[in-house]
Parts: structure tokens; C-alpha cells; sequence
């Protein structure tokens, strides 16, 4: 599935859950590189040329942190180590739970569904969102079985698989 970046190979899947914050970071970055060339080109007040410059870098750190933390996040099934990985790339990979601890949650929020992973003891702790939201509207409905169809039905394969 290429909105995910779905990969299955060598008993490994990887996939990436929040492909769809390209938008919101180009968004920021073009607002930040506009406000960095345009504002020093206007004939402002002192503190009215710095709070602009302060929108901004904010702007641009939203960009950034987005990308980092948000953007490239890929989990990794592997089916060797029967553990489940968060990678950030660049920056590191962590072992956040087994495969015997695997529960795929539907959690609702702001009247919006998006699916996560979490321990099985502790369902409702700590976890992991693994979808973006989806909406009632038509395409998030579309975008919604997409994910299900594909994306979930690989995940219960491979966490089930030789059990």
C-alpha cells in the first residue's frame, strides 16, 4: 500500500501510520521560509518585526518537529524477534511491546476513529497509534477500509502467525 509505505519482507513489516502530515509541514515551511524572506524587506516597528520573525520560527520548528516525530515514524513487525519496533529514522528504534502483547484498539476522539496499538494487561495505558484519523465522510470511509483491509489484515497475520 503506498500511502503507508507497507513493506513485507525477510518476516519483517514495516509500515508508516501518519503519511498524511506532508501537507501540514509543507504548509508550515513555506509559511516560515515566506515570513524569513519577506519580513526583512519591511519597514517595521522593532517589536512588530521581531513578533513576526517569532511566528516564523515557530512555524518552522512546527515543520520540523512534525517531520521528525511525526512524518517518518515507521513500526516494524518482526517475526524472528516476535517484538514490534518504533523507528525514528536517524535517530533511534525502540522495542515498545511482544507480539503476545499485541491488542489493535479502535479509539475515538474529537467524533474521529484512528487505530492503536497497546499491551494487552493494560489496554487503555500507553499506545501506539498505528492509523490517522478517519472521518464519516466518504473518502475517510474509503481510506478507512483501505486501511483495514490491508494494513490490519498483515498485522493479524503476522502477530498470529506460528502461535
Amino acid at each position: 500500500m503506498a500511502a503507508y509505505h507497507l513493506k513485507i519482507e525477510n518476516g519483517r513489516l514495516s509500515f508508516q501510520p501518519e503519511r498524511d502530515y506532508k501537507g501540514k509541514i509543507l504548509f508550515f515551511a513555506l509559511l516560515a521560509a515566506g515570513i524569513f524572506v519577506v519580513t526583512p524587506m519591511l519597514n517595521l516597528y522593532h517589536n512588530t518585526y521581531w513578533g513576526v520573525m517569532a511566528i516564523g520560527l515557530v512555524s518552522a520548528l512546527t515543520a520540523v518537529y512534525d517531520f521528525i516525530f511525526h512524518f517518518n515514524v515507521t513500526y516494524i513487525f518482526d517475526q524472528y524477534t516476535r517484538q514490534v519496533y518504533k523507528k525514528i529514522p536517524g535517530l533511534f528504534t525502540r522495542k515498545i511491546m511482544a507480539f503476545e502483547d499485541v491488542h489493535i484498539l479502535h479509539v475515538q476522539e474529537d467524533g474521529l476513529l484512528h487505530y492503536a496499538l497497546s499491551h494487552k494487561q493494560n489496554k487503555y495505558g500507553k499506545s501506539f497509534a498505528i492509523s490517522q484519523p478517519f472521518g464519516t465522510n466518504r473518502k475517510s470511509q474509503a481510506r478507512q477500509e483501505q486501511f483495514e483491509t490491508e494494513v490490519l489484515t498483515e498485522i493479524e497475520k503476522i502477530t498470529h502467525r506460528s502461535l
